[in-house]
């Protein structure tokens, strides 16, 4: 720890405010199987009486939003799931405390949860994983702190934001209030310390990505009446930046806000590999029209599936399959028995996490509106056609028109888009393929530029070397360690870099045999060798009980060996550590 020291004496500190930032001790998880998205999960005891304007409160409900509903045992109500937020609502409704509400969205299948601890000093809530609609943002944690004297403290993680696919989704609101029909105060910028007379104390984000306060605390602290609102600093954080290599992914994909997508004749090809697929938009295709020996898919069914034996068995990750069980929905399925369940909801996170193999043009099609087209499935000299031939879209006559061509000899897959429905939906689209089981998001591709081919592999995708944390880089941590996981199994031990500087984006190092991988640290410090257990290692990093390191950041990132690079070697992401309270 003498390079910790080393750099201090340099002057390379930052001094501020001491405050305590994410707490560690999350409690108990109460998300359940309830994490659909959109959703106000049970009464909650606080642990001890809340109080907030003229009233106490012993009861919340927490809303996957990113707000909490104040009561006592459910009175007053409070149990919408609300994903457009808007100051009127705020001050009209329940009373709420709003980390960040906007049109967030929890999935337990990404790693999404829900954790309570309420002890008599203090009732944490921590929302882990949080995503916005349709997965237009990273994932991020943010977490609620309620005292017994009133006071609050939000905490955020790195990458906290308010996005959605619509505009008015896509507001965030951050505050307090006792609600109920209290009067409506103006917008506060709470991002700088300062007052207000009023109970209610908000901050309005009308646009999307404009939360401003990532990575950082906000203490409310009541003056009863009034609010006073601090921005502690040196928040102890250790954050993840840029992408571990070799890359290997098992899905890829295009999300839509709505069905007027830009592929609209364009053809998606997946060519079949040993290993899995080259996809490709570069090839035409050819739609070819059902014929009158073809078979209505799902008949008379709004949300139906079916499943079709194929005359011979097609190649396919994990081996040859012999039927598709094929959803109204737009979804393709590599399996020989129904699901169950019929998703007319699509999203990323959804597909990915999907146990089938899945080819998906999925959105909420209805085949049994007037006039509308219908779902066809045949089979016509070794190749299975599966057309959507001007299905409506729900609640409008918007034809879609599309088809699946599965060649059952080569394992070659075509998806060849005619028409859509245009800006006549605002429903949903998402477009692509995932290998099935859980799957690393590889990120949108888009589809109608996409030049050359993009591999996709049958093992399951990996983001290449992964490096995070765990614990929390406070002053006097002992037990602070950064994790180094998803390396080749080559070699039992990895080496560890630190540097003063984060290099995001990071130095390419191809030239030294390296392709795919960049150095996102100036690796000045030292390097330290840590052994290797199934592809995964930690160090220990204890952390000097001194003040003077507040706000010292280190650089990191992990090497280890690989035979998917000419020189052997691979990297990690990089991880920026800054040392706090």
């Amino acid at each position: 720890m003498h390079h910790l020291s080393k750099l201090a004496a340099l002057g390379l500190l930052t001094t501020a405010a001491m405050a305590q930032c994410f707490d560690p001790n999350w409690g108990t998880p109460i998300g359940g199987t309830a994490l659909i998205g959109d959703v106000v999960l049970p009464v909650q005891p606080i642990g001890f009486t809340f109080p907030l304007g003229s009233a106490s409160y012993a009861d919340m409900s927490i809303c996957s939003k990113g707000y909490i509903w104040l009561s006592n045992a459910g009175i007053p109500i409070g149990a919408v799931a609300d994903f457009s937020a808007t100051s009127a609502e705020f001050v009209a409704q329940a009373p709420r405390i709003a980390p960040l509400w906007s049109d967030l969205q929890l999935f337990q299948t990404s790693g999404g949860e829900v954790w309570v601890n309420s002890t008599p000093s203090v009732c944490t809530i921590t929302w882990q994983n949080l995503q916005c609609y349709q997965g237009t943002c990273a994932q991020f944690t943010m977490q609620a702190q309620l005292f017994p004297s009133g006071e609050i403290q939000f905490n955020y993680g790195p990458g906290a934001t308010n996005n959605s696919t619509q505009a008015a989704w896509a507001v965030g609101l951050v505050g307090v209030t006792p609600g109920l029909g209290v009067p409506e105060p103006p917008s506060s910028d709470i991002s700088v310390s300062g007052f207000t007379p009023d109970n209610t104390l908000f901050e309005l984000f009308p646009l999307g990505n404009t939360f401003d306060m990532p990575g950082s605390s906000i203490r409310l602290v009541p003056a009863f009446p009034g609010w006073v609102y601090l921005t502690p600093s040196n928040c102890a954080s250790a954050t993840p930046y840029g992408e571990g290599c070799v890359q290997q992914s098992d899905s890829i994909y295009e999300s839509f806000a709505m069905a007027a997508n830009d592929l609209a004749g364009t053809t998606v090809t997946w060519l079949r590999t040993s290993s899995g697929y080259t996809a490709s938009t570069t090839n035409p295709g050819t739609f070819v029209a059902p014929s009158a020996a073809a078979t209505n898919v799902a008949p008379g069914l709004l949300d139906g599936e079916q499943v079709f034996t194929l005359s011979a068995p097609m190649p396919a990750a994990g081996g040859p399959v012999s039927a598709i069980n094929v959803t109204t929905k737009g979804l393709i399925q590599l399996a020989s028995t129904p699901g169950g369940t019929v998703d007319y909801t699509p999203t990323v996170g959804e597909l990915l996490a999907s146990p089938r193999t899945t080819f998906a043009c999925w959105h909420d099609y209805d085949q049994v509106s007037t006039g509308s087209g219908l779902i066809w499935f045949e089979e016509v000299a070794g190749v299975a056609y599966i057309t959507w031939d001007g299905v409506h879209s729900l609640i409008t006559t918007a034809p879609n028109r599309f088809q699946f061509q599965l060649e059952l000899a080569t394992g070659n897959v075509s998806l060849v888009m005619v028409s859509n429905a245009g800006a006549a939906t605002t429903l949903p689209i998402v477009i692509g393929y995932s290998v099935g089981g859980a799957s690393v998001d590889p990120g949108t591709t888009d589809l109608s530029a996409l030049v050359g081919f993009v591999s996709i592999s049958d093992l399951g995708g990996a983001n290449g070397i992964q490096l995070g944390s765990s614990g929390s880089p406070m002053i006097g941590a002992t037990t602070f360690t950064i994790d180094t996981s998803n390396v080749p199994p080559l070699v039992p031990f990895g080496v560890l870099l630190f540097g003063t500087l984060a290099i995001d984006p990071g130095v390419p190092l191809d030239f030294l045999g390296m392709e795919t991988c960049r150095a996102y640290t100036n690796a000045d410090l030292l390097s330290v060798a840590f052994p290797l257990v199934g592809g995964a290692g930690s160090v220990n990093l204890p952390i000097p009980n001194s003040a003077g390191l507040l706000g010292l950041q280190l650089s990191c990132q992990s090497l280890g060996f690989t035979s998917l690079t000419s020189s052997g070697l691979a990297t990690s992401n990089g991880l920026l550590i800054t040392v706090g309270n």
